[in-house]
């Protein structure tokens, strides 16, 4: 069981819990001069927008990624990591590699548990990376690429190899297991590889068979697709069963929130469907 934490308390995600949707909207990934120009200026009204929009779809936790050339991230990303934190309550997960914009945001949230993404097999982003989240005492989570500079391993062998290597890392510094998350790696379906949605459920069942909790960022599936939601949904509830424990995902899809409750009841992480009809009163006393 892997933990987070916020003002509202303990989030709890892994193996026996429900599934947790990260909401994946905040970023700047080919985003146009409308978005990017106000974050150079300081200006983050609209990730707040978008992170109190997450959270009243049913969301469990917001995602940052503003690294981008023309954006001091390091000024940026603590105003912006306390910001939604408070507007929230909910927990923040950063996802950079700026040492130095890292420090100062997991100082910004302290005493909040946060999680930190994008950590590869690569020696010198775990020397520069996991002595700050073992300091600040962040969840790891790590993408299994980049061992001995293979870069994106098409294999689920390679795939757990570069996992097994984040692991032992992690735990010579000191992160506990529960502490360490492993994204399988989710391809888009555009490139046509063959077997990769296979390759990750597999990879998938077997972090998680190793006590490992898991995720996936869902986004990615639908990239240079049409009918984005469709995609990005099916994908989601084809992985819930093989043991992921978090995505990232957009909360705008419909029926997300539904049909996630709904796999977690058939796959005994919300065994007395608590949370599903918490979920469908919720939705039925909201005004059409």
């Amino acid at each position: 069981m892997t933990q987070l934490t916020s003002f509202e308390g303990t989030l709890s995600f892994g193996k026996g819990h429900p599934t947790m949707l990260i909401n994946d909207q905040l970023h700047v990934i080919n985003k146009p001069e409308s978005i990017i120009n106000p974050l150079k200026e300081g200006k983050i009204d609209y990730f707040l927008e978008l992170a109190r929009w997450g959270k009243a779809i049913g969301t469990d936790m917001t995602a940052i990624l503003i690294t981008h050339p023309e954006i001091d991230e390091v000024g940026l990303l603590p105003k912006l990591a306390k910001s939604i934190l408070q507007e929230t309550g909910l927990p923040v997960g950063l996802d950079t590699r700026n040492p130095e914009a890292l420090e100062a945001a997991l100082s910004a949230i302290a005493p909040y548990k946060s999680i930190i993404w994008t950590v590869t097999a690569e020696e010198p982003v775990l020397a520069s990376l996991l002595p700050i989240a073992k300091k600040y005492n962040a969840v790891v989570a790590g993408m299994p690429m980049g061992l001995s500079g293979s870069g994106l391993p098409m294999t689920i062998p390679d795939r757990i190899a570069a996992a097994n290597k984040i692991i032992d890392t992690c735990l010579e510094f000191g992160i506990p297991k529960e502490d360490i998350v492993i994204d399988a790696i989710c391809m888009p379906a555009a490139l046509l590889e063959k077997d990769s949605y296979r390759i990750t459920l597999e990879t998938t069942k077997i972090l998680h068979e190793m006590g490992i909790t898991t995720q996936l960022g869902v986004g990615n599936s639908s990239s240079n697709m049409p009918n984005r939601e469709a995609i990005d949904l099916s994908y989601l509830l084809g992985a819930l069963p093989w043991g992921l424990d978090a995505a990232m995902i957009n909360p705008g899809i419909h029926g997300l929130i539904a049909n996630v409750r709904a796999m977690d009841i058939l796959t005994e992480r919300d065994p007395d469907s608590r949370r599903f009809l918490k979920h469908y009163r919720s939705s039925k006393s909201k005004p059409n």
